[in-house]
């Protein structure tokens, strides 16, 4: 009988998220309905429902226009101030075709001769634009701590916005992936091929997504190694992580054989290997990528980094870098309350 009242209650739970993807309640509306159900479906991976967004749709390709932040009128954590902050402006142009995504990415006016790198978001971002006390990085929708319904436990608040087969250098030289350089007028432009739908909307197909495992290393103001206990969190500062992997336990059982191309059957702890994606095997080595969880970004974000590196997996610690500007999903599915 419990288990019974169980379906029906999961059952029901779906129906109402699915009404209010396709009805895009107001923000404050969907938060509050969606926050009653996060004991139900918040755990479940890929059982409770397949879209995890609403979808966007139409032929492409999409443009998102990036809106400001305060950051960009200032010069927080060392940077060069805006060239022309009142009159700058960020477009991202985004063509997806046979699962892999063209995206365009152009600027101008913004601060100049800055690296900027671009982070795909999946938390919901607090809107309008709020900078907790203390800090100038945009806060994240308090309505959701652990992330939208339906997210990782082991996944990051934020993702590179680069390929799965890039080569990261974790900061040793400029990252792959949305990477560029501004002129001395504040301009620059990148143009890269994501060997994935930027735009997809289930656990299986849209942005992969980080682990929020970081790498970290103790720094304290005094010359040499750090030696002995750290003696401060504070002093903790993050080095980077790298992408949520899946395992062949993570695949159901029936589609191990297809879905992994290193399962062995006669092997049970083959199960606990990272799953190979048969579509990246090279036929003359046999070597292949595994596969990465995804889910629907929440928004982007443009970080320009006055330290003059970028930091692998991650954007730094906050005084490495500053977000100037972002681009919402809900202007390309026409749902931003």
């Amino acid at each position: 009988m419990r288990v019974t009242k169980f379906s029906i209650v999961r059952a029901r739970a779906t129906m109402v998220v699915a009404m209010l993807l396709i009805l895009a309640l107001p923000a404050v509306a969907v938060a509050g309905l969606l926050g009653g159900l996060l004991g139900v479906v918040g755990g479940v991976v890929g059982g409770v429902v397949g879209v995890l967004a609403p979808p966007v749709s139409g032929p492409g390709p999409f443009v998102l226009r990036f809106e400001p932040t305060p950051n960009l009128y200032a010069i927080p954590n060392g940077t060069q101030a805006a060239v022309r902050p009142n009159y700058a402006s960020a477009t991202m142009q985004i063509g997806v075709s046979n699962g892999r995504t063209d995206l365009q990415f152009s600027v101008r006016n913004l601060r100049p001769r800055t690296i900027y790198t671009i982070w795909t978001v999946f938390y919901p971002l607090a809107w309008p634009i709020v900078f907790p006390t203390g800090s100038i990085k945009p806060a994240l929708d308090p309505n959701f701590p652990q992330g939208p319904p339906g997210y990782y436990i082991d996944g990051g608040v934020v993702a590179p916005t680069a390929s799965l087969s890039a080569q990261f250098t974790n900061g040793m030289g400029l990252d792959p992936g949305v990477t560029f350089v501004t002129d001395d007028w504040g301009n620059g432009q990148v143009r890269v091929t994501l060997d994935y739908n930027i735009l997809g909307n289930t656990h299986d197909d849209g942005s992969p997504v980080g682990n929020k495992s970081i790498v970290t290393q103790c720094v304290v103001d005094s010359p040499g190694p750090q030696s002995g206990p750290c003696p401060s969190t504070s002093a903790i500062q993050r080095v980077t992580t790298t992408w949520l992997r899946k395992y062949i336990a993570q695949v159901p059982a029936a589609d191990r054989a297809s879905l992994c191309a290193n399962y062995n059957s006669s092997d049970p702890s083959s199960i606990y290997w990272q799953c190979i994606d048969p579509a990246t095997v090279d036929p003359q080595t046999g070597n292949g990528l595994p596969r990465v969880w995804r889910f629907p970004f929440d928004h982007f974000r443009l970080a320009a980094h006055p330290d003059g590196l970028t930091h692998g997996f991650i954007g730094g610690n906050e005084a490495e870098h500053v977000i100037d500007m972002v681009g919402r999903r809900c202007h390309l599915t026409n749902t931003c309350p």
